[in-house]
C-alpha cells in the first residue's frame, strides 16, 4: 500500500521530486480535507434531523408521525444499495460525491421555499427525509473507498477513530445548536444552516479528491459491463464476495447482530430513563454516554493499532453487551450513567476497528459494493428494532411487569415490576444474548484469527 501511494503521489505530482515523507504528507492533508468534509455533512444532517423532529412533533403530537420519517428514511438508504456500490467502484467518485452534494442542496432549498411560501406539509418532509438518506448512502460508500486508496493500511483504524471523535462531537453539539436556532428562526433558519454547510461541504470534498490523483478518484475501465447493468452486478460481485469469504460473511451477520443491540439501547434508554426520572437526569445520562463515545474514539485514533483488530472486536463486544445488560438491572442514575459510558466508549473502539477490517480485507474492484450492502444490512437492522423493540417494551413487557401484571409474579419477583422494569428487562434479555453471542465468537478460533486468514483485499 504504501509503494501504491508514492507511485500516486508521483503521478499526480507529475515529474516534481518524490521524497518518502511527500506520500504521507500528501495522504494527511487529503484526509483532512474529506474528514472537514464529511464533519459538515454529518452536522448539518444530524441539525435537520433534530429540527424536524421538533417541527412535526409540534405540530401533530405523534411521535408516530416522527418515527414514520426515520422509517421512511431507512428504507430509502436500503433501495438505492446496488446503485451505491456501482457508482463507488465504476465512476470518477468526484463527480458522484459532487452530484450526490448537489442533490442534497436541490433538496433544501426546495424545503427552504417551501417554508417561505407557508406550504410545507409533513409528506414534504417525509420525502425530504427519504431523499437525504438515499444521497447519504449513495455517497458514504464513494468516500470510503476513496480513503482506502491512499491512506496506508496500518493507519485505517486511527481513520476510523478520528471518524467517530467528530461524530461524537456533532451528537454533543448538534442538538444544542439545533435547539438554539429553532427557537430563534426556525425550521428555516436550521435549513439555510445546512445549506451553508452543504455546501462548504462540496467544495472541501471535491478539492479533496482532486488533489488526491486519479487512481483514488476511479473512474471506467475497459471490461466493465453497462451501465444499465452495472448496480445488479455489482451487488451480485459483493455477495460472491462473502460466498468465497464465509468469515467475513460471518463478521457480516455478527456485526449485524451487535448493531441491533446498540440500536435498542440507544434508542430505548430514553423511555427507560423518563420512566422513573426527569429529563435532566436523562441529558446527564445521555451526555455521560456521549463521552464515552467520543474517549473511545480518541483511544483508537491516537492508539497506533496495527494488529489484533478482531480480538478488539471481540472483546469490546464483549464488555458493551455487558454494560447493557447492567443498565436493564440499574434502577438508579449513577448506575446508567456508568453502563452509558462503557457501552458507547467499547461500541466506538469495536465500530472503529471493525471498519478498518472491511476496508483491509475488502477487494479493491469491489469495496464500493461491499461498503453499501453493509450499511443496507445496518439499516435493515435499525428498521427492525424501530418496529419490534418499542412494540415489544409498550405493548408486551411492560404491561407485563406492572404490578399484577402476566410476569409480575415469576420474572417481576427477582427483577421487580412498576414502571421502565419492562424496558429493563428488554435491556437485560439483549444484553444477556449479546454477551453470550461474543464469548462463543471469541471461542471460535477461525473468526477470532479472521485477520490472519482472510488475504487483504487486492486487485480488481
Amino acid at each position: 500500500m504504501q509503494e501504491a501511494t508514492v507511485e500516486a503521489a508521483a503521478t499526480s505530482t507529475r515529474d516534481e521530486p518524490v521524497t518518502p515523507l511527500q506520500p504521507l504528507l500528501r495522504a494527511r492533508s487529503t484526509f483532512a480535507l474529506l474528514w472537514l468534509s464529511e464533519t459538515a455533512f454529518d452536522l448539518g444532517t444530524t441539525l435537520v434531523s433534530f429540527a424536524v423532529g421538533v417541527w412535526i412533533f409540534s405540530r401533530t403530537g405523534s411521535a408516530q408521525d416522527y418515527s414514520f420519517s426515520v422509517l421512511a428514511a431507512a428504507l430509502a438508504a436500503m433501495l438505492v444499495t446496488p446503485f451505491a456500490g456501482a457508482l463507488a467502484d465504476r465512476h470518477d467518485r468526484r463527480w458522484v460525491v459532487l452530484s450526490c452534494d448537489v442533490a442534497a442542496i436541490v433538496g433544501t432549498f426546495a424545503i427552504v421555499l417551501a417554508l417561505m411560501s407557508g406550504r410545507l406539509g409533513i409528506g414534504a418532509l417525509y420525502a425530504y427525509a427519504a431523499v437525504a438518506a438515499a444521497v447519504g448512502a449513495l455517497r458514504r460508500p464513494a468516500i470510503r473507498v476513496a480513503v482506502s486508496r491512499f491512506v496506508p493500511r496500518d493507519r485505517f483504524a486511527q481513520v476510523g477513530g478520528l471518524t467517530g471523535i467528530s461524530r461524537a462531537l456533532v451528537q454533543v453539539g448538534a442538538p444544542a445548536a439545533a435547539g438554539f436556532l429553532m427557537a430563534r428562526t426556525g425550521l428555516q433558519g436550521v435549513m439555510a444552516t445546512q445549506l451553508c454547510l452543504l455546501l462548504a461541504g462540496a467544495a472541501l470534498v471535491f478539492a479533496a479528491l482532486t488533489r488526491a490523483g486519479s487512481d483514488v478518484r476511479g473512474g471506467p475501465r475497459a471490461g466493465d459491463p453497462p451501465v444499465r447493468t452495472s448496480p445488479w452486478a455489482s451487488l451480485a460481485g459483493a455477495l460472491a464476495y462473502l460466498r468465497e469469504q464465509p468469515l467475513m460473511a460471518a463478521l457480516l451477520g455478527y456485526g449485524a447482530l451487535v448493531q441491533c443491540l446498540l440500536v435498542l439501547a440507544t434508542t430505548l434508554v430514553t423511555p427507560l430513563v423518563l420512566s422513573t426520572h426527569s429529563s435532566d437526569v436523562l441529558g446527564l445520562v445521555m451526555s455521560v454516554g456521549i463521552a464515552g463515545g467520543l474517549l473511545g474514539s480518541v483511544l483508537v485514533a491516537t492508539a497506533f493499532i496495527r494488529h489484533g483488530l478482531m480480538r478488539w472486536v471481540l472483546a469490546c463486544d464483549a464488555v458493551q453487551c455487558a454494560a447493557v445488560l447492567a443498565a436493564g438491572c440499574a434502577t438508579t442514575p449513577a448506575w446508567w450513567c456508568a453502563a452509558a459510558f462503557v457501552c458507547l466508549f467499547c461500541g466506538s473502539t469495536s465500530v472503529a476497528c471493525s471498519h478498518a477490517l472491511w476496508m483491509r480485507k475488502a477487494p479493491m474492484g469491489r469495496q464500493g459494493s461491499v461498503f453499501a450492502l453493509i450499511t443496507a444490512s445496518n439499516m435493515g437492522v435499525m428498521c427492525v428494532v424501530l418496529l419490534a423493540g418499542g412494540w415489544l417494551a409498550d405493548a408486551v413487557l411492560e404491561p407485563a411487569l406492572r404490578p399484577g401484571g402476566a410476569l409480575a409474579a415469576t420474572v417481576g419477583a427477582w427483577f421487580g415490576t412498576g414502571p421502565g422494569r419492562g424496558i429493563g428487562f428488554l435491556f437485560f434479555v439483549s444484553g444477556a444474548i449479546g454477551l453470550v453471542l461474543t464469548v462463543l465468537a471469541l471461542g471460535h478460533r477461525r473468526l477470532r484469527r479472521l485477520e490472519t486468514l482472510v488475504p487483504d483485499g487486492s486487485g480488481p
